[in-house]
């Protein structure tokens, strides 16, 4: 165990964004290196198409097919369906059964399929054989297909290398009657897969890998029919049977290099904030220090601490949604602020179809359970009911306060009368909330703002029942509101004895946006539950709940735009101001930044969520970096600078490709792009010079000039670049700035009703995370790897 800790951590420090080199067929279409591959045999008619294959990162590729026979029966997954999985190899002709992650799930047993279709188990006992397997079982034993790593160890006791915790496998995907079918399947790196290695750099290459579908049809592994001559209606052998291993569809991953990109041990510029830049910044980060270029690391801190740490003495370039209040700015300080990114805070999904069955519903209805519903409209009312906890079965234990709501959303006429369509396909949806993350975060207040300014919905956090007579959980009655994090007020344990388990335990916060994200595209709740045994110091033995399993999944998480594309969730349409339900599209978004309103800093937008634009998303979010000049010295100033020039120029032509701007961003309107310019201008023009307000005099500088572009034109819009007619929403051309002076509401923060704000018990949690954060990310001479121990583990 310490020796594969040891190697986990050895990965994690060689993790970094890399330059990659495209491994793919030449007849892949460039434009996201999609790849379309045939079946074999019995499945000549299977088309396979894989969405990407080149310049990969741990995140989801869209895997689609046509041609399939339909799932069944009774979309069960008893024949007809796929099984998907990522193998390592170097023989060009695709990887051996042994080089592939499969069998992870298959203690966690499923409600659909036969017995050894999960695992890695090729011998059946006497009433299935197949003759074309190699591997005997020695006397008293099974046959397992052992696993082989990319670093030469074989074994099949596969727990060191992948687990149910980590496997990425997609052990049942189904066709629909159509013929057609899709997953979302989670691509690995070596740092989420050290057994695979994919990305690995070996003689100046990253390590290609490998995709590989095995269908299955309705034959098994001795030649009968399922449901006909073979005695069993569901398919039983493994994929990595011989029989069902020579269907195989393989397609070759390229991926971005793990380790490579930037040099270890060269000196670092430190960058940290809010989470909202982390995936664009991942990208930027090897085209910056290519060629000898400056490394920039990244640590991952809430937008308060961020601000801490830009008027601190050693600023750095911080990320935040919103400025210092003028009034905190130190009087020797003037701060400049250049927007960067451009995405949104929103609630990504994951439903699947689940309907009461065959001879419960329609034909039409139950033939679709298992397929994906891809929209979802949610009112703030419905929103605040997912964070308070209110529905029965977010706690452990049914409570009498809690006894008039429904169960969970499904089953709530307010969230039925919106999506008709989970009234018939959502029966068996367990949904009762939404994974969030840990820190605290500018944009959470945004969302509670939008949330607390709907009479609805703060009516019923004011205890008023909502129509059909729901009431919120009485811990969270009088919430104050806005608040920048999501309180777990209600800690309720259930059962007795070595059964007991608690909120904390079975419905956690997640480390940030990228875990819950990650988290839910994997049918993962991040809960854990009481085993029935006991620790060494007598307390309940946890151990990570089950994930749901493919067909059967309906989680809701918390996350930033880029995080919710990057793993393939689609995200829930809100219902602004105006009353229309809006998705964080690129429209929407653009319309958004068109709503944001100035903030006391010039030049520097909040969002307003209470914009009654109609096309706008309300929780769209600017992230801009600021540092102070004064404070660095000419090489550090010339670096930020660099840095930003390279955010508003090339670091926003979307794309896949290192350098690129990842999807779930908007690219910088010009009227930002203008803005960030100019204040990358004005970091490199005053590094190290002390600020002066007048002839000789050091000390605060007026803000004001930025609010005319800082030298008397006109204010530039933010989404067109021309001058606009007035300053009501316009980002400054020039960089904007700010000094000392009295203190003044700044940055968004509402005021807070007069109301007890219940106590978050996991506020001391957050704050620690933070300050080992800013601990470990800031030190001093710490060097590259740095970035891959503090920041989030994302390759």
């Amino acid at each position: 165990m310490i020796a594969r800790i040891c190697r986990l951590l050895v990965a994690a420090v060689l993790t970094v964004a890399g330059l990659g080199l495209a491994l793919v067929p030449a007849s892949a279409a460039q434009a996201g290196s999609a790849v379309t591959v045939s079946g074999t045999g019995e499945f000549s008619a299977l088309r396979v198409t894989v969405s990407q294959t080149a310049d990969l990162i741990n995140q989801t590729v869209h895997v689609s097919w046509t041609g399939g026979a339909p799932t069944g029966p009774s979309g069960n997954f008893s024949t007809n369906f796929l099984q998907i999985m990522q193998c390592w190899g170097d023989d060009p002709a695709g990887p051996r059964r042994e080089q592939c992650q499969f069998g992870g799930l298959a203690a966690q047993g499923s409600p659909v399929a036969g017995a050894w279709v999960r695992n890695r188990q090729v011998s059946y006992g006497d009433t299935l054989h197949d003759d074309a397997e190699t591997l005997l079982p020695e006397p008293g034993k099974q046959a397992v297909v052992p696993f082989t790593s990319v670093t030469g160890t074989t074994t099949t006791q596969t727990g060191d290398f992948f687990t149910a915790g980590t496997t990425n496998e997609i052990p049942l995907a189904k066709t629909r009657l159509d013929g057609t079918g899709e997953a979302d399947f989670e691509v690995q790196t070596a740092t989420e897969s050290y057994g695979l290695g994919c990305g690995t750099v070996v003689g100046g290459t990253p390590r290609p890998c490998w995709l590989v579908v095995v269908p299955r049809g309705t034959t098994e592994v001795n030649g009968r029919i399922a449901g006909q001559d073979y005695g069993h209606t569901a398919l039983d052998s493994s994929p990595l049977s011989a029989s069902n291993w020579q269907n195989r569809i393989a397609v070759k991953l390229a991926f971005q290099p793990v380790g490579a990109a930037c040099p270890m041990g060269a000196a670092e510029r430190p960058t940290a904030g809010h989470e909202f830049v982390a995936e664009a910044v991942l990208r930027w980060q090897p085209r910056l220090c290519a060629n000898g270029g400056t490394v920039f690391g990244y640590t991952e801190l809430s937008d308060a601490t961020a601000r801490s740490v830009a008027v601190s003495d050693k600023p750095g370039l911080d990320f935040v949604s919103d400025p210092v209040p003028p009034g905190e700015v130190p009087a020797n300080r003037r701060l400049v602020y250049a927007p960067v990114a451009v995405s949104g805070l929103s609630i990504a999904f994951l439903t699947e179809r689940q309907s009461a069955g065959e001879g419960v519903v329609p034909d039409a209805v139950w033939q679709r359970d298992g397929e994906p519903i891809t929209e979802l409209n949610l009112t703030p009312r419905l929103a605040a009911k997912l964070l308070t906890q209110s529905y029965q079965l977010a706690l452990p234990l049914r409570q009498d306060y809690l006894a008039r709501n429904p169960d969970f959303l499904t089953r709530d006429p307010d969230f039925l009368a919106l999506n008709p369509e989970f009234a018939s396909s959502g029966v068996l949806m367990s949904t009762v909330d939404a994974l969030v993350p840990t820190l605290d975060a500018d944009a959470t207040a945004v969302l509670w703002t939008w949330i607390n300014a709907d009479p609805d919905a703060r009516a019923f956090l004011d205890g008023k029942p909502d129509p059909w007579g729901m009431t919120v959980n009485p811990n969270f009655r009088g919430l104050s509101l806005p608040v920048p994090n999501f309180p777990k007020a209600d800690l309720s344990c259930g059962g007795t004895g070595l059964l007991r388990s608690c909120v904390l335990d079975l419905r956690p916060l997640a480390a940030d946006m990228h875990d819950a994200g990650r988290a839910i595209s994997r049918g993962d709740t991040l809960g854990k539950a009481p085993t029935g045994f006991a620790t060494a110091d007598g307390k309940p033995e946890l151990k990570a709940v089950d994930r749901q399993p493919q067909g059967q999944r309906s989680l809701l998480a918390v996350v930033d735009t880029a995080t919710a594309a990057r793993y393939g969730l689609p995200t829930a349409k809100l219902r602004n101001a105006s009353g229309a339900f809006v998705a964080p599209t690129r429209d929407a978004l653009t319309a958004g930044v068109t709503a944001m309103k100035p903030s006391a800093v010039p030049g520097v937008l909040l969002p307003d969520p209470l914009a009654t634009a109609a096309a706008a998303y309300p929780l769209t979010t600017v992230s801009y970096a600021v540092t102070a000049p004064s404070a660095l010295d000419s090489a550090g100033g010339a670096a930020y600078a660099q840095f930003i020039s390279y955010a508003a120029g090339e670091g926003q032509t979307p794309g896949v490709e290192a350098g690129r701007l990842p999807d779930g961003y908007l690219p910088l309107p010009e009227g930002l792009r203008q803005q960030a310019r100019a204040a990358a201008k004005t970091i490199a023009d005053q590094a190290g010079k002390p600020v002066t307000t007048g002839a000789g005099e050091t000390g605060g500088a007026s803000a004001g000039a930025a609010a005319s572009g800082g030298d008397g034109g006109a204010p530039v819009n933010a989404a067109s670049g021309q001058a606009a007619a007035s300053a009501s929403v316009p980002a400054a051309a020039a960089a904007p700035v700010t000094s000392a002076k009295p203190a003044e509401t700044g940055s968004r923060r509402p005021a807070a009703a007069s109301r007890p704000t219940p106590a978050s018990p996991v506020g001391p949690v957050r704050y620690v995370l933070a300050g080992l954060l800013l601990a470990g990310g800031l030190g001093a001479g710490a060097g590259p790897a740095l970035l891959r121990l503090s920041g989030r583990m994302r390759r």
